[in-house]
C-alpha cells in the first residue's frame, strides 16, 4: 500500500530499535533513544496523517485538540469525551495547572498566542511563533509540554501556510501518532482563519524514543500491514482503516 508517511513512521521504529541507545531516563523504564529525528507531511495530498498499522483512537485525539486548542487545563472537558489518559496527572479536582492549553491561550496569566499567530500570519510576517515551554511555570506542572514550540511559515508568495513542531521528548509508539493529529488539526483550522492554503507539517524530534517496555507491541505493528491513508473532510468524520489496536503502557 503506497502510504509514505508510515513507511516512515515505521523506518523511523525500526531506526530507533536497532541503533537507538538504550538509555536510562526519569521514568525509570529505559528507552532506545536518537537524536534530531524528523517526520514530514504534505496536507495538499488532502489526506490524514494517521497511523493505520494499528488502531489510533482519532476521535480522541480531536477531543484533546479542541480542548487544547480552547485553553483547557482540567479534566472535565476531556471526561465527557471519554478522555481519561489525563487524570494521572491531575491534582484531585482534575486541574491540570499550566499545561498545553494555558500556554497556548494565556501565557503567563495574560497572552493568547494562538490570537498572536493568527494576526502574524494575517500580516505575512515571519513572528508567527508559538512556545509551550515556560521555564517560569515548571514547578507548576506536573507534565511540562512535550512539544515546546511550533512555527507557522508561508510561501509561494504567501498563500501557503506550513507549520514546524520542535519537540524535546517524542514517545514515538505511544504519544506522537496523537501530536502529529493535533499540529494536523491545528494547521488545517489556523489555514482556514486566514484565508491560506494549508501546506506542509514538520515534525522536528529532538529525543525520539521507544520504550523498552514497548518493543513487543512496536514488533507487532512493524509487521503489520498499513492501509491506505483516509481522506480529510473537515472535523473528525474520517474513513479510517486500521489494524488492531495494540495494547502498551504508559510510562511516567
Amino acid at each position: 500500500m503506497n502510504n509514505k508517511f508510515e513507511e516512515d513512521y515505521k523506518d523511523l521504529l525500526v531506526k530507533a530499535l536497532t541503533v537507538g541507545s538504550l538509555d536510562e531516563n526519569r521514568t525509570g523504564v529505559k528507552a532506545y533513544t536518537l537524536f534530531a529525528e524528523q517526520l514530514r507531511f504534505d496536507t495538499r495530498c488532502n489526506l490524514v496523517p494517521i497511523i493505520t498499522g494499528k488502531k489510533i483512537l482519532y476521535k480522541k485525539a480531536w477531543y484533546e485538540y479542541q480542548w487544547i486548542k480552547s485553553g483547557g487545563t482540567d479534566t472535565k472537558y476531556l471526561n465527557y469525551h471519554g478522555i481519561r489518559w489525563w487524570d494521572k496527572y491531575a491534582d484531585s479536582n482534575g486541574n491540570l495547572p499550566k499545561t498545553y492549553g494555558h500556554q497556548l491561550r494565556n501565557y503567563n496569566g495574560e497572552f493568547d498566542q494562538l490570537d498572536y499567530c493568527i494576526n502574524q500570519i494575517k500580516q505575512n510576517s515571519r513572528r508567527a511563533h508559538i512556545t509551550m515551554w515556560n521555564p517560569s511555570d515548571l514547578e507548576e506542572q506536573v507534565l511540562p509540554c512535550c512539544y515546546t514550540g511550533l512555527t507557522f511559515v508561508t510561501t509561494l508568495n504567501n498563500s501557503v501556510l506550513n507549520l514546524s513542531i520542535d519537540f524535546r521528548s517524542s514517545d514515538l509508539f505511544l504519544g506522537l501518532p496523537y501530536d502529529i493529529l493535533f499540529g494536523f488539526y491545528l494547521l488545517m483550522r489556523v489555514a482556514f482563519i486566514t484565508d491560506k492554503k494549508p501546506g506542509e507539517i514538520v515534525f522536528n524530534l529532538n529525543n525520539a524514543h521507544v520504550y523498552e517496555n514497548h518493543k513487543e507491541g512496536v514488533e507487532e505493528y512493524i509487521a503489520s500491514k498499513h492501509h491506505k491513508l483516509p481522506t480529510y473532510i473537515g472535523g473528525h468524520e474520517i474513513n479510517y482503516k486500521h489494524g488492531s489496536f495494540i495494547q502498551v503502557p504508559l510510562n511516567n
